[in-house]
């Protein structure tokens, strides 16, 4: 069925939710580590999450039921955004230079082991763990925007959203698309690397990540290849738990620029109206719905109980669209 079918069906049900109490699926709201120890108790039936939880909640006992690819092809996940007061023109283009070598450094398959290296040492986990892992990430360098749209109409219809674009300053949702996505600086880029320049950028910059998340390796990379230091750059870096609390230091003036989430990045933009925007893509995919060895299809997650990252998320809309096609619900345990 078409995403945007899906998105019209997935409201209704969410409408109607708890009317058809055998056919429910239930959620549960964990991080993604909590999720693999509570998978490991008994105490959940599985999980949606993205690299490295997938494969590490494999390791600890679970299996792939289903796969993002199979659910949404080449559906957005992380990205690289700016606080919008942070908008030097030539910091903004350092970082994304740095972005794209690294990307380009990832994709190369002669740099396959030196890459699974950094990712091991990047999570923490074992080469065995993150090789697997990064079968099912597509690194990226801009996001589609099309996919991004497809997810704003979601959170829209299914009225997540507590703002309309209006509210924040926008006239219609191609106003929006237009400050969000900030394609025009990454052309810029691509541009002038063909032409083999190297942006130039000697202050300082506060780049926030989510800690040990295998989708924002880039930056990792980055560091470690040098990237960064070609432009003349001053990096600080700073850890986050999750892309709500690197919104939260957006907010709060604590970074300029981060590696985090297309989901905490949209909701709070509008929501929150933190002012931020996309100037690169990290990757698409990646992520997988996670269950105990006894679940066979999808038929099996009724009565069961799933944990989600947030409502609202990427990995939220993937269960409800699987759902959906399966004639479940999803409701809040």
């Amino acid at each position: 069925m078409d995403t945007k079918y899906a998105i019209i069906t997935i409201v209704l049900s969410i409408a109607v939710m708890g009317c058809t109490e055998g056919e429910d699926i239930y959620v549960v709201k964990l991080s993604p580590p909590d999720m693999i120890k509570q998978l490991e108790l008994g105490q959940i039936d599985g999980f949606v999450a993205w690299e490295p939880f997938v494969s590490k909640g494999v390791s600890s006992g679970g299996k792939v039921l289903l796969h993002s690819e199979d659910i949404w092809q080449g559906h957005p996940c992380c990205v690289v955004a700016h606080v919008s007061d942070f908008n030097d023109k030539r910091a903004l283009k350092a970082v994304i230079y740095a972005h794209i070598k690294a990307t380009e450094f990832i994709k190369d398959p002669a740099n396959r082991e030196e890459v699974i290296s950094y990712a091991s040492e990047f999570t923490g986990l074992d080469k065995d763990i993150v090789t697997q892992a990064m079968e099912r990430i597509e690194f990226i360098t801009f996001p589609e925007e099309n996919d991004f749209r497809k997810y704003f109409r979601f959170l829209k219809d299914s009225e997540i959203l507590n703002k309309n674009l209006k509210e924040i300053g926008f006239e219609d949702e191609d106003d929006f698309f237009n400050s969000f996505l900030r394609k025009d600086i990454y052309e810029e880029v691509i541009k002038d690397m063909k032409e083999g320049k190297i942006p130039e950028y000697t202050g300082k910059v506060r780049i926030g990540y989510l800690t040990a998340d295998l989708h924002q390796l880039a930056l990792f990379v980055a560091v470690k290849e040098g990237y960064f230091n070609e432009t003349g750059m001053n990096l600080e870096l700073k850890q986050y738990r999750n892309g709500v609390a690197v919104m939260e230091a957006f907010r709060s003036g604590e970074i300029d620029v981060a590696y985090l989430g297309g989901a905490p990045a949209t909701l709070k933009r509008i929501n929150d109206d933190i002012k931020v925007e996309i100037i690169a893509g990290a990757n698409n995919e990646g992520s997988a719905i996670v269950v105990q060895p006894e679940i066979k299809d999808v038929s099996d997650l009724k009565g069961k109980t799933i944990a989600i990252p947030g409502y609202g998320t990427v990995q939220d809309f993937l269960l409800r669209l699987v759902a959906e096609k399966n004639g479940l619900k999803v409701v809040t345990k």
